[in-house]
């Protein structure tokens, strides 16, 4: 088991080099984060676990993924920031496996505290339900990339839904993104490959563009 160090919120800003709760946040939620490092092959929680904690990722990268009847890992959500296992906030267990796939930093917050916090607050309970609407679009986008056939119109979907202008920032593993999209390596690499052949995009280093 790989030792996690868990820290009260620091003051705002970076005092020290310490890291702070993100600014816009409301004042409720910044009072109730912890800072956990996390490092890279740690597992931060299992399937079927009883939920006592809610977390934020400031850097780093964490996968929400299950395990396939023939052993195969699938990635349901790949976070470098933003919430992770906000949908285990009321849930009696968590609905998959939370995994470290780059150090970094996390918030996190007792579910429990979260949960009284948001009753006793409507701002902050109206601000939560605004970042889960969020959460969901980008579910369905998830959703709707996977239900697509062909592994072309699955890389093209993702480049267009969730790149900046037209360029998606790639994880440093290619298999990394195969997993993401529901494909083999192999597949993969052969339609950026082909993609790139045609002239439909172009990759440098880990950006990913339409021409």
């Amino acid at each position: 088991m790989i030792a996690i160090m868990s820290h009260p919120a620091a003051a705002p800003g970076r005092a020290g080099g310490e890291a702070s709760p993100p600014g816009d946040w409301p004042p409720e939620l910044r009072r109730l984060a912890q800072s956990l490092s996390v490092r890279s092959g740690q597992s931060l929680f299992h399937r079927g676990e009883t939920p006592h904690r809610v977390y934020w990722v400031d850097h780093g990268e964490l996968r929400l993924q299950r395990t396939s009847a023939d052993g195969r890992i699938i990635v349901l959500q790949r976070v470098r920031q933003g919430f992770l296992a906000e949908a285990s906030l009321q849930a009696p267990a968590y609905h998959c496996d939370g995994w470290v796939a780059q150090d970094g930093l996390l918030w996190q917050f007792p579910r429990d505290r979260l949960l009284g916090a948001m009753q006793a607050s409507a701002p902050l309970a109206l601000w939560w339900a605004t970042r889960l609407a969020q959460q969901l679009r980008d579910a369905r986008l998830r959703c709707e990339r996977l239900a697509l056939r062909g592994a072309r119109d699955r890389v093209l979907h993702a480049v267009d839904t969730e790149g900046q202008g037209g360029a998606l920032q790639l994880p440093p593993l290619r298999k990394d993104w195969a997993d993401e999209l529901g494909l083999t390596p192999e597949a993969l690499y052969r339609t950026l490959a082909a993609l790139r052949r045609e002239g439909v995009l172009v990759l440098d280093g880990n950006t990913l563009s339409r021409t």
